[in-house]
């Protein structure tokens, strides 16, 4: 957990990077060649408003689950939209009626932040209070359990854990049926860090992680060991702010490769085994990667948008129309790379060239989560809690 204010100024300076004047944030001119539909929407509430929040949805199957900060999850039918179950995390049961006056708590917030996992028939997540939740596929409550230290990530779920990522740098994993801690391994984390960590990954038998001290690392999933861990970025310059190397980006396994970025530092991909070198290239970001096929889509920390061969690091195209405009994450669906801004607009790339298709006006209160999906529908989820499918031929 961040204990100082220095985290807060700094969230204002990287978005101060981000978009620096009015000027700087004037869209590119797009003709439409594609026209995403609608499939539905649904309002979850409050949404994140304007919270730092990596709060996002996910499709399992035939069902979409969702949540808002305050507390509510929500499972709904792909196809139509149609609510199946609402679970309120700041009530004792989750039930959707008060079972009686003291149970009122109109003022709480349940702070959900980190994200919604699926596996072994549940679904977890976790908050900002140091909750980590889990709850049946039909919305009822199975355990529900206190780490020390903020959920900012989705938790990682898979070889018989649910791991969780806390803000103070520390990896707890949890037994997926019943929340007892099987291990907990602690990460040296500098004096200043970005509001945020590294959402983990299990792979091969390893719990994959970003670290604030610009490094990635593995350990053991069975024992919580490790196995190794080498830096991605070493701080550089005189000031604290030039010295933020942090790896927040959630690592990418491509078949004996990981691949992670850091925050003023660099794009690297090693192998999984032992953690040794392969490439390295002068990327930075603070925003998750995405892969398909031999190819990694990156933003980088300033909104420009790359495609890069993952068996070398070679860039096949770039794309620098929307510099200087705060962007989420990449997303592949279908032959599009999906990008969402600040200002509540999907940008619709073609994935080979990186030339603008599309661009959507969807909610004025903005993106901060990249788009999810199952390859046949694209969900977005806006600041407010505005809950769109969308679906192109």
């Amino acid at each position: 957990m961040n204990l100082s204010v220095k985290p807060l100024l700094l969230l204002a300076a990287v978005a101060l990077s981000a978009c620096s004047s009015k000027e700087e944030l004037v869209l590119p001119p797009v003709t439409n060649i594609i026209a995403p539909k609608v499939v539905w929407d649904q309002d979850l509430g409050s949404g994140v408003a304007h919270y730092e929040s990596k709060l996002t949805p996910i499709i399992v199957n035939d069902t979409v689950y969702a949540a808002g900060r305050e507390g509510l999850v929500s499972a709904y039918e792909l196809q139509t939209g149609k609510r199946k179950w609402q679970f309120d995390l700041r009530k004792p049961d989750g039930s959707s009626m008060w079972s009686s006056i003291s149970d009122v708590w109109s003022g709480d917030n349940a702070r959900i932040s980190g994200g919604l996992s699926y596996g072994y028939d549940k679904l977890y997540f976790g908050t900002e209070n140091g909750d980590v939740v889990a709850l049946s596929a039909a919305g009822e409550l199975v355990w529900r359990v206190e780490v020390k230290g903020e959920v900012l990530v989705s938790p990682a779920v898979g070889e018989g854990l649910v791991v969780v990522a806390t803000g103070a740098g520390t990896l707890v994993a949890l037994h997926p049926d019943s929340g007892e801690q099987r291990w907990q391994f602690e990460n040296e984390q500098p004096a200043l860090t970005l509001r945020g960590v590294s959402e983990p990954l299990i792979q091969a038998g390893g719990v994959i992680y970003g670290s604030g001290s610009g490094h990635l690392g593995v350990l053991i999933a069975d024992r919580g060991y490790q196995a190794w861990e080498e830096a991605v970025a070493v701080p550089k310059g005189s000031t604290d702010l030039s010295r933020l190397v942090d790896v927040d980006a959630k690592p990418v396994v491509r078949g004996g490769t990981v691949y992670s970025i850091a925050y003023n530092g660099e794009l690297v991909a090693m192998e999984l085994r032992s953690g040794r070198q392969l490439w390295k290239r002068d990327y930075a970001s603070f925003r998750n990667l995405t892969a398909a096929g031999d190819i990694l889509y990156l933003v980088d920390s300033t909104g420009r948008i790359y495609s890069i061969d993952s068996r070398n690091g070679t860039e096949l195209w770039s794309q620098l129309a929307l510099n200087k405009h705060y962007l989420t994450a990449p997303v592949v669906y279908k032959d599009y790379l999906v990008v969402g801004d600040s200002e509540g607009n999907l940008h619709w790339l073609n994935r080979n060239t990186g030339d603008f298709v599309a661009r959507q006006s969807m909610d004025s209160s903005g993106f901060y989560t990249e788009a999810v999906t199952d390859g046949s529908y694209l969900l977005v989820q806006s600041r407010n809690g505005e809950l769109v499918l969308l679906q192109t031929p």
